[in-house]
């Protein structure tokens, strides 16, 4: 983006006639391809010097326009028999400085002010309204003028603070007063129209020397955003819970497996420690066996041990027996 900045000197006292011309200008350059906006401005010590600030997409869009016929159709206004002061005469083309290959969203929209003032004045959604230090109303937007219930003669110069709570009123005092610019400052702000209308708007404070502006819009809308934010947390929480749910229904499968697993496990056990406890007894002597090939009387045993009794042959009676076998019958 670059500005192109234009000096001269009204020579012989039509710098009022200037003045109106300006005030009252076509618009023909508006619509010129890259134009941005317009101002102008005379020197505060010689009202016959002006300044004629343009901005522009880049200094070819500037050059083009300046160089064709729509540079000489724009002075169509400019009052007959007008004489400049050539030593004063000045074109210079100044460069925004900054990253040209990163504009921020800030500057993008900057650069279509006009739009924007020209979207705001006609808005019936977004607020706007410009009052002085005392509070009285000195421009509004016609969103602000059906807000508050009222036209532009009747609103301007009328008191912002009797058109709000009290506590808003010194919540807004007290940001004025203190002369700090926040362009981050945003309030909900209770307002109360000339037809004792309630109403709720969210709204950023522009704090100005001298005064302030207040652009807002309706409070629904916000709490539309936070509803919106609130079913999202509450689906998260439902896949949540739903998820929760499924895991403790996994825990639950796992834990009736591990009591199953436990169960067969203390069956097997059981079975193992009895058949332990078991105990072979020869069935002819009724002897024991006690390990190691020791084989003694049952009463011998009790004595070391209470377990279960079993039957078998000890070594002296299974002798005897294969004996009474070989015999010839």
């Amino acid at each position: 983006m670059i500005i192109a900045l234009s000096r001269f000197k009204v020579a012989n006292g039509l710098e009022d006639k200037v003045r109106e011309a300006f005030l009252s200008r076509p618009g023909l350059v508006d619509s010129v391809p890259g134009f941005l906006g317009l101002e102008t401005f005379t020197d505060s010590e010689d009202s016959a010097l002006f300044y004629l600030v343009t901005r522009w997409t880049g200094e070819a869009a500037f050059r083009n326009w300046h160089s064709g016929s729509g540079h000489a159709q724009s002075h169509l206004g400019i009052p007959k028999g007008l004489k400049l002061d050539p030593s004063f005469t000045l074109l210079r083309v100044l460069d925004r400085i900054g990253d040209q290959d990163n504009v921020s969203h800030a500057d993008e929209m900057r650069d279509s002010a006009p739009v924007i003032s020209a979207f705001l004045e006609h808005s019936s959604s977004v607020f706007w309204l410009k009052a002085g230090l005392d509070g009285a109303i000195v421009a509004l937007n016609q969103a602000a003028e059906e807000k508050l219930g009222g036209t532009p003669d009747r609103l301007r110069g009328a008191s912002l603070w009797l058109l709000l709570t009290q506590p808003d009123v010194a919540l807004l005092r007290a940001e004025v007063g203190s002369g700090v610019r926040d362009t981050a400052s945003r309030h909900r702000l209770n307002f109360l129209s000339l037809d004792q209308i309630p109403f709720t708007l969210e709204c950023h404070l522009d704090v100005r020397p001298d005064g302030f502006v207040l652009i807002g819009e309706s409070a629904e809308r916000h709490e539309l955003g936070l509803q919106r934010e609130l079913m999202s947390l509450n689906n998260q929480l439902a896949v949540q819970l739903r998820e929760n749910d499924r895991e403790a229904k996994a825990l639950q499968i796992a834990h009736a497996e591990l009591k199953r697993a436990s169960d067969e496990l203390q069956d097997s056990h059981w079975h193992l420690k009895k058949m332990q406890e078991v105990l072979p007894v020869c069935t002819l002597c009724g002897k024991i066996d006690a390990g190691d090939l020791k084989w003694v009387p049952v009463v011998e045993y009790l004595r070391r041990s209470d377990l279960i009794l079993s039957h078998g042959l000890c070594p002296d009676c299974l002798d005897r027996e294969l004996d009474k076998l070989k015999q010839p019958e």
